[in-house]
């Protein structure tokens, strides 16, 4: 009798069919998505995102700065020649028809030089850095997504005003998730740091759970026709049918029982205001400090800057552009300035999160006293 070929059972048939390439590919994708949108693979991706805005913005509006500001060289350049034409051809110098010559060159220069600058001529020669370097595009990048806009900077081609478009659409839902997690995230070990460190009261409280009548059923033990014993423990809210031959006895319940039951759970902490606006009035200050010594503003405008920029007004009146943007060796400045304002804008949603808790904690102890709320215990007495 020949041997039947058995199959593989079914968990075998699954594991082989995980080995398949587009099973390893689809498992591959779900990690990946994972992780990307994981507190630490969102941080990267928005780092990365900014970084590759960097470098398309550069690479569209650096040519064209480039190309501009040779335009304004070459204007320049014709306005002196034909200044020192004027004053060859009247050879015999008349001050009155020399300064009515020379003015109305230097009025057309000076239109000229108004239009090039609202082309995007920021005055800064060929070979210098210019304001669509790497530090300046990124920078640029951030205050798109992070829905800043100094202004100071901003794309004059066609192709980058189109990105523009295409990059905050994308970005700036990047961004808002981005706060939403790791101000959560932070609000949490914060809230955590807080309840271990600065909450004084003691250990020993337990709260009631949300059955209150479970903790005062007595054990009850019944005795039934065939003589068998049933035991129902506290704690159960079965209806309990007792015939005339079965023997009922009612026990106290001893106190470590009672304390097992309980839900032990520590008394609610929330943070307070006070401290979530001192730790804003801290790191405002401590970033007006730097800023002042990199930019040479005094402490007020440092701190005015740094107040517009972590609540997104950004007005564009004062801008760190002379030192972070345009000097020579200011990666490390750049790093900075942009871990600055993503940490400031984290930290931000983080005191948001705790003073809502804490507002909303006011607000239901203020309806318990004028009776608006009703508390849970009170509820489970009158049920």
């Amino acid at each position: 009798m020949a041997l039947e070929r058995k199959r593989p059972s079914g968990r075998s048939g699954s594991r082989f069919a995980e080995k398949t390439p587009a099973n390893k590919c689809k498992a591959f994708c779900r990690k990946f998505t994972a992780f990307t949108f994981s507190h630490v693979g969102l941080c990267g991706l928005v780092v990365g995102y900014s970084i590759m805005g960097a470098f398309a913005f550069r690479a569209l509006e650096a040519p064209y700065e480039e190309e501009k500001a040779g335009e304004v060289i070459d204007m320049r350049q014709k306005t002196v020649k034909r200044l020192w034409d004027i004053t060859y051809d009247l050879n015999v110098l008349y001050k009155d028809n020399w300064t009515r010559l020379v003015t109305a060159e230097i009025k057309r220069f000076q239109a000229d030089l108004i239009e090039a600058v609202k082309d995007g001529y920021d005055g800064k020669e060929l070979g210098e850095v210019q304001q669509w370097s790497f530090s300046g595009a990124f920078l640029y990048s951030l205050t798109v997504i992070t829905t800043i806009g100094y202004g100071n900077i901003a794309p004059r081609t066609d192709w980058g005003k189109l990105v523009t478009i295409v990059y905050a659409i994308i970005g700036i839902p990047l961004m808002l998730l981005y706060l939403t997690n790791i101000g959560d995230i932070l609000a949490k070990s914060f809230r955590y740091v807080y309840r271990r460190m600065c909450t004084c009261k003691s250990s020993e409280h337990y709260t009631k759970g949300r059955n209150v009548e479970n903790y005062r059923v007595k054990h009850i033990v019944a005795h039934n026709v065939s003589g068998r014993q049933k035991a129902l423990e506290h704690g159960v809210q079965d209806e309990i049918i007792v015939s005339p031959g079965d023997e009922v006895r009612i026990e106290a319940i001893p106190n470590n029982e009672l304390h097992e039951d309980l839900d032990f759970q520590k008394p609610g902490v929330t943070v307070p205001i006070t401290l979530c606006l001192l730790i804003l009035v801290g790191y405002i200050s401590g970033g007006a400090i730097i800023f002042s010594l990199w930019e040479g503003w005094g402490f007020l405008d440092g701190s005015y800057f740094c107040f517009v920029t972590l609540s997104t007004i950004g007005f564009g009146d004062l801008v760190p552009g002379d030192s972070v943007v345009s000097d020579q060796g200011s990666q490390e400045k750049l790093v900075i300035c942009s871990l600055y304002l993503l940490i400031g804008m984290a930290l931000i949603a983080m005191c948001f999160n705790l003073m809502q808790e804490e507002v909303i904690q006011k607000l239901r102890s203020c309806g318990r006293n004028i009776g608006i709320i009703k508390d849970v215990d009170d509820e489970a007495d009158i049920a």
